[in-house]
């Protein structure tokens, strides 16, 4: 019995060691088996295994590529359109004072018109500052006794009459406009040619008053300076008639609009050389409000 133990544990370590020897024999075996398409088995195997790896790591490598350059791209984007949206602002603003100087140009070429159809000695001006009350009657302009202003002056803009001078210090004059409760100025009707006073009433009309009821008035008739106040130069448009009815007295009830926005007089010119009536046409001046 004794005998047989050692043998027992001989056939043991013999196949512990024969079999990881096979198992090594046959893995150097594969290493020189070639498969149908002439590739080594074992490269083929290690190839299959680590196909899955490969992929994940390759998914994994171009999902962080895509994801860096999307952001990249983004910031770059997004940095782009912030001075696009700068660009847009600037040109707005270039394109608004572009505008704005178009506008004002179209308003100095009306009021270089209207004054070469005066034919006297002008100053331009501009408007400065305005009385904060109802439609703003009375306004200031950046003109005076340095520039050859006075008082009693008669200031246009280029649709017509606006009023005239009633303060001139040395660099700034204050205006009374024709809409003023307290300005008067001597008319005539376009069409007839029948004088009249037109005269403001703190309103975005004025009152045309000393027209008989006889006289044939009708909407739309425009109105001109008569040049009989001794102010106003003669035949410039004021404005026209937009409401003619007759009174319970001799004169009609007439109600006339003016050309111009009184509230939005940007540039005028001043009328600096006096006004001379031929003699056969002095006769009572209207009355003129200090």
């Amino acid at each position: 019995m004794s005998s047989e133990l050692p043998s027992n544990g001989n056939r043991e370590r013999a196949v512990l060691v024969t079999v990881p020897l096979l198992i090594l024999h046959l893995a150097l075996l594969s290493l020189q088996i070639q498969g149908p398409s002439g590739t080594l088995l074992f490269r083929s195997w290690t190839l299959t295994a680590q196909a899955p790896l490969v992929a994940v790591s390759t998914a994994i490598t171009h999902g962080i590529r895509n994801m860096w350059s999307s952001y990249i791209w983004l910031a770059g984007a997004r940095a782009e359109n912030e001075q696009l949206r700068e660009t847009v602002r600037k040109l707005s603003l270039v394109n608004s004072s572009y505008e704005q100087e178009r506008k004002e140009n179209v308003r100095l070429r009306q009021l270089l018109s209207i004054t070469a159809a005066v034919s006297t000695r002008t100053v331009g001006a501009h408007v400065v500052a305005r009385t904060p009350s109802f439609l703003s009657n009375v306004i200031y302009i950046d003109r005076g006794t340095d520039d050859g202003v006075r008082i009693d002056q008669p200031v246009i803009s280029g649709h017509g009459i606006v009023g005239r001078t009633v303060l001139v210090t040395k660099h700034q004059s204050q205006v009374q406009l024709i809409s003023n409760p307290d300005a008067s100025v001597g008319v005539m009707l376009e069409s007839s040619r029948t004088p009249g006073v037109l005269k403001g009433i703190g309103d975005f009309v004025m009152a045309l008053d000393y027209i008989g009821n006889s006289e044939p008035v009708e909407n739309g008739d425009v109105v001109l300076t008569s040049g009989m106040d001794g102010i106003y130069p003669k035949g410039l448009a004021i404005g026209k008639v937009v409401e003619s009815q007759k009174g319970k007295g001799v004169f009609r009830t007439i109600k006339v609009q003016p050309y111009i926005d009184f509230m939005r007089i940007e540039e005028v010119s001043v009328i600096l050389s006096a006004i001379t009536l031929p003699d056969d046409m002095v006769g009572p001046r209207l009355p003129v409000t200090k």
